[in-house]
């Protein structure tokens, strides 16, 4: 398998499907969604494919004027007598971004480019490769989709994660900001429910994709951006009624609950 392995990625990428489980940005509940991971040993890019199709169509006006088409007839309801109205029930029917974060390895210049909507607004932001250390528990390992894995675990960003590894894929990275082991991370556990699970491995000659519109994300930092970002959550019912807007039609307070960043953030160490 190794030298299948081998033998596929001399001429292609990795490709990856992963399902990812964390908490929704507003409720706070579990929920999964799919994202794919395209690598190399030179770079990566972390995604989820209807994002990157959408960004692509908004990308320019035709491609706009499209998706905004197909939209509008999946969501139409004609109406006995000839009206036309449109239904937020079937807004699953067209392509819809929901997953916003984007994230770009690459090796020869030891950087991790992440891009996500956070504080009602795009950022993006760099940090480094290395600072990601990992210790190798040996003793331990498991077969994940006909790969042989080892654990190691690794203590990032407010979080302990314990990861399991494939050295017969010759290329070390993984999925989000995950990387730096002898092989390619398939699953990936963060505690409070925050995991990552391969669903599929194969090998694409698909060129590593990148985010489009890139002009339209503000750069700023990393700590930064998730401490206004918990700040967005906590006080968004009272700028939306500084607004003259009120969460409940009855004009009553919804007394959101408080942003536990345990429970809702990847990273907790801002």
């Amino acid at each position: 398998m190794c030298l299948t392995a081998i033998a596929a990625m001399a001429q292609n990428n990795v490709a990856i499907e992963y399902d990812v489980t964390n908490r929704d940005t507003d409720s706070g509940k579990p929920y999964t969604q799919k994202m794919t991971l395209v690598a190399n040993p030179e770079k990566s890019f972390y995604f989820n494919k209807m994002s990157l199709y959408v960004d692509s169509c908004e990308s320019t006006p035709e491609g706009k004027a499209k998706l905004r088409e197909i939209q509008l007839k999946a969501w139409r309801v004609v109406q006995p007598d000839g009206t036309v109205t449109y239904d937020g029930r079937k807004l699953g029917l067209a392509p819809e971004k929901k997953e916003f974060l984007y994230v770009a390895k690459d090796k020869a210049s030891d950087n991790i480019s992440v891009y996500d909507f956070k504080a009602g607004e795009l950022w993006r932001y760099e940090e480094p490769l290395s600072e990601m250390e990992w210790t190798i528990i040996e003793d331990s390992t498991k077969n994940i989709l006909g790969f042989e894995c080892i654990m190691a675990q690794t203590e990032y960003h407010g979080r302990t994660w314990m990861a399991w590894f494939s050295p017969e894929i010759p290329v070390y990275d993984g999925p989000w900001k995950l990387r730096g082991l002898p092989g390619m991370i398939l699953n990936a556990d963060g505690g409070d429910g925050f995991i990552i699970e391969a669903k599929e491995v194969g090998y694409t000659k698909q060129a590593i994709p990148s985010v489009y519109s890139v002009k339209d994300y503000t750069k700023g930092k990393r700590k930064q951006i998730l401490a206004d970002h918990e700040h967005y959550e906590n006080n968004f019912e009272s700028m939306m009624e500084a607004q003259g807007i009120k969460m409940n039609g009855d004009g009553s307070t919804s007394n959101l609950p408080m942003y536990d960043r345990q429970r809702r953030a990847w990273e907790t160490d801002y």
